[in-house]
């Protein structure tokens, strides 16, 4: 688990959907997959930033190769 600290900088499914141009239930299914480091909390889901540009860049890599 996180810590409080590090979660400060997480992003919300809005977020990461709108970074990654996939709707907000895909994002929610790739946190379950754990295809990206997610943590669900009361409010929601937040997702590790660092996790979801290693998932963008292996997108773009795949659509590129």
């Amino acid at each position: 688990m996180p810590s409080i600290r590090e979660l400060e900088r997480w992003m919300g499914t809005g977020q990461v959907a709108d970074k990654l141009g996939y709707s907000r239930q895909y994002i929610i299914s790739l946190a379950k997959e754990r295809k990206i480091r997610a943590v669900k909390t009361g409010a929601g889901w937040l997702y590790d930033p660092d996790s979801v540009a290693v998932f963008a860049a292996s997108m773009k890599a795949s659509k590129s190769g």
